[in-house]
Formats: C-alpha cells, structure tokens, sequence
C-alpha cells in the first residue's frame, strides 16, 4: 500500500476518472444518489492527496536523507555528516573522521537514484540504496592533490533506522560510475 503514499498522481487520475463517469452519469439520469456518489468521490479523493502528503514512507525518509546528505557533503559539515553515521558502526565513523578532512567540497549532488530497497521485516529497519554523484572540489589522497575538479561515483549506502526515526549508514562503497553496469544481473533470452 505504500505505493499509493508515494504515487499522488495514481490518486489525482483515479479520483478524475471516477468523479467524471459519476458526474456524467449523474447529469445524463439526474439522480440524486450518483451526485452523493460523486461527492463521495471528490471528497476519497481529496483525503486521498492529503493523506499523500501527510504520511512519509520509509522510501520519502531515505530519499529525503539523501538530500541532507549530499547537502552536509557540499557545506564540507563534518559533525553533521557525522551524525549521517549509524550509532552501531563505529569503523564506519572512524573511517569518516579519517577521510573527510581530505576533502574540500564545492559541490555534491545526487543524479540519478537507481534504486532504494527497503527490508521492512529487519530489525531495526534496514536499506539498501545505490545511486550516483557528482561531486567537485579538492581532493588529497597518498599525498596527491586535486583541485577544482568534478567527480561522478557510484554510491552504495547501506542505511539502517535508528530508535528515533532517522536514517543513518551503516556502510558504504563508492566507486567510479561505470561500477553500476556491474552490479546490476544481466538479463539474457535464449
């Protein structure tokens, strides 16, 4: 059900379609009990949109995650980017502290979100989201320098819900953007 949370415009066409066939049913035979019909069906569908916007699925809040993210990475925030890290991955945020400082972004932005994979039966909730970046700035690494430079990868991140409701990583991989070719099946028909 939770597509429907996500998918406004399933809600706006099916409400349309049902509002004109009863309104048209109603103006051709003028009786009273389609016009309640069609009431009923201006109002499902109004509650239907607000409920929408209202209710934040588990996909929303990872997306919405992502943009904090990327907009931490681009403000070169390290104690927020910090707080991004899961309380149960401590490597995780070692590995953060030591490898931020060598980065100076100017930019960061996802640009394209391939998939996000919730897995509601874990516990605590967990997923697995993979997309890709564009990222520019400096970057030192093994006492090489690059500056003013933009940089696609492929980001994998694995997210899990922490007690108070906010997405955090759990781990992550990134590589260059071709790396999305190699993770996805092939699908061949003999």
């Amino acid at each position: 059900m939770n597509w429907l949370y996500e998918q406004p415009l399933v809600v706006l066409i099916l409400g349309v379609v049902l509002g004109l066939a009863t309104g048209a049913a109603w103006a051709s035979t003028g009786k009273r009990w389609l016009l309640a019909v069609f009431g009923l069906v201006v109002l499902l569908t109004a509650g239907g949109l607000i409920a929408e916007r209202m209710i934040v699925t588990d996909r929303e809040a990872v997306e919405a995650t992502l943009v904090e993210i990327a907009a931490d990475v681009e403000s070169n925030d390290i104690p927020a980017l910090l707080r991004h890290i899961y309380s149960g991955a401590p490597r995780v945020k070692a590995d953060a502290e030591a490898e931020l400082p060598n980065y100076r972004f100017t930019e960061c932005r996802v640009t394209k979100v391939h998939s996000i994979d919730v897995d509601a039966a874990s516990e605590p909730r967990s997923a697995v989201v993979e997309f890709n970046i564009i990222a520019g700035g400096s970057f030192r690494q093994g006492g090489f320098e690059v500056s003013d430079q933009r940089i696609p990868r492929w980001v994998q991140l694995h997210l899990v819900r922490e007690q108070d409701g906010r997405w955090a990583v759990q781990d992550y991989k990134h590589e260059q953007p071709q790396q999305m070719m190699f993770t996805q099946p092939l699908s061949c028909e003999e």
